[in-house]
C-alpha cells in the first residue's frame, strides 16, 4: 500500500502524531488512522502517549533485528532506510 510506505518514510524523521501525518500527507484523518493501525498491528510502528496525543514511531526493535542492515523488506516491496 503506497500510503503505508509514505507513512514509514515520514516516520524515519522521528515520531509524529496522526495530525502531523495528516498535514504532511494531505490525507483524511480516518485514512491515516487506518493505515497506522495496520502498521501498528504488523509491529512496524509503536506508540507513545504524551498527554492527549499519541505519537507513532518506527519500531526500533524491528529495525535493530532486521537481517538486511539498511532496508525493510515487506515482500511486495522493499524500503531503503537511511541513518
Amino acid at each position: 500500500e503506497p500510503v503505508r510506505l509514505q507513512i514509514v518514510r515520514a516516520l524515519q524523521a522521528g515520531p509524529m502524531s496522526v495530525s502531523d501525518l495528516v498535514m504532511l500527507l494531505e490525507l483524511e484523518m480516518v485514512n491515516v488512522s487506518h493505515h497506522l493501525r495496520v502498521l501498528f498491528h504488523a509491529n512496524i510502528v509503536t506508540t507513545e502517549r504524551d498527554g492527549k496525543f499519541i505519537y507513532y514511531r518506527l519500531n526500533q526493535e524491528l529495525l535493530k533485528s532486521r537481517t538486511v542492515t539498511k532496508s525493510l523488506d515487506f515482500g511486495c516491496c522493499k524500503l531503503d532506510l537511511r541513518d
